[in-house]
């Protein structure tokens, strides 16, 4: 295994994992946090106490607040692992001090608001902008509790690239750890399913806050299935990606375990919480919140039916009662299942 210099950009709890592991893997790891104190205490403590608490990091792992010295440590690989909503303004601090053949992949799940953006998109973009040479970007998404893989328990995830080198170079990166990488040509695809199974998550966590039962939690995983599928067919991505690790892997994984971010969110709208007092009580981030006005503003661009996200749109943003939100997909028109 070759060595590498690498960076991960974003130190919330999966920044945080992957970069332990990069590091534990030999690789002369920085990871870049936000937050300067959080930094600080990183380093003295080794463990990353507001994002992922008890877990204990590698020794080997260094941490730094500065966007230009983390570009220049990671050299070979860049991998970036941010909030969807902020790698815009990340990305174009970013930008101007990549190396010119660092190899940059980003592991975000989410779409740009606004501009409806993939997250490779909105890092092109920035590099564009920047004025650096185009260069093969990766999508790094899967089925993957922080959590789960900071205690080393065996996870599966892919890395997408239509420059497969890209992608294999990703996949060598971590041969050899808890994390096992499987590569594709379909970065499209891969991220759209990323980010819309947050919304689906969303719809079975109020499901489950409202007492519906295992029948409607798995009815909602392959109608939500069906809409990634949907939707992702209408934007370029490949029917097999949504059947595959970054699909139907991650939208089982995020709708029916407790460590998942947005199931808890939309529990607890089930349950009567507003969400303005969910989120003020949680210091990471639900995607899912974000990527559902996305998810609805890309369904009607490309003329694709997402009857779920709506309704999920218009109980976080709309007042809408979630048993409402329930009857009116009860209610729909009847039709043949098609998958």
């Amino acid at each position: 295994m070759s060595l590498l210099r690498v960076a991960v950009i974003g130190a919330g709890a999966w920044g945080t994992a992957l970069a332990g592991l990069l590091a534990e893997r030999g690789h002369e790891a920085v990871l870049w946090a936000y937050e300067a104190d959080l930094c600080a205490r990183m380093a003295r403590s080794r463990e990353n106490d507001l994002y992922l608490p008890g877990a204990r990091l590698h020794a080997g792992l260094r941490f730094t607040a500065d966007l230009a010295e983390a570009a220049s440590a990671g050299q070979d690989l860049l991998l970036s692992v941010m909030p969807s909503h902020v790698v815009r303004a990340v990305w174009r601090r970013l930008a101007p001090s990549l190396h010119p053949e660092a190899l940059v992949a980003s592991a975000t799940k989410g779409i740009e608001e606004g501009t409806l953006l993939l997250p490779t998109q909105v890092i092109a973009e920035c590099l564009q902008g920047a004025g650096a040479a185009p260069r093969p970007l990766v999508a790094f998404s899967g089925p993957s509790f922080a959590r789960e893989a900071a205690e080393r328990k065996p996870t599966a995830v892919a890395a997408a690239s239509e420059e497969e080198g890209a992608a294999a170079a990703v996949q060598a990166a971590f041969a050899g750890s808890c994390v096992r990488v499987y590569t594709g040509p379909d970065p499209i695809g891969t991220q759209l399913g990323g980010a819309l199974k947050n919304v689906v998550a969303l719809a079975a966590g109020i499901a489950d806050g409202l007492s519906l039962g295992h029948n409607a939690r798995a009815a909602l995983i392959v109608r939500g299935l069906a809409e990634m599928s949907r939707l992702g067919g209408a934007m370029g991505g490949r029917p097999g990606t949504f059947a595959g690790l970054a699909g139907l892997g991650d939208l089982v994984l995020t709708c029916t375990g407790d460590l998942s971010r947005n199931r808890t969110v939309g529990m607890r709208l089930g349950k009567g919480e507003k969400l303005p007092d969910i989120l003020a009580s949680m210091a990471a981030v639900a995607e899912g919140v974000h990527t559902a006005p996305a998810a609805v503003g890309l369904a009607r661009r490309h003329g694709a039916e997402l009857p779920i996200c709506e309704q999920v749109h218009a109980v976080l943003f709309e007042g809408k009662d979630p048993r409402e939100a329930v009857k009116e997909l009860m209610a729909r028109p009847l039709k043949a299942e098609r998958v």
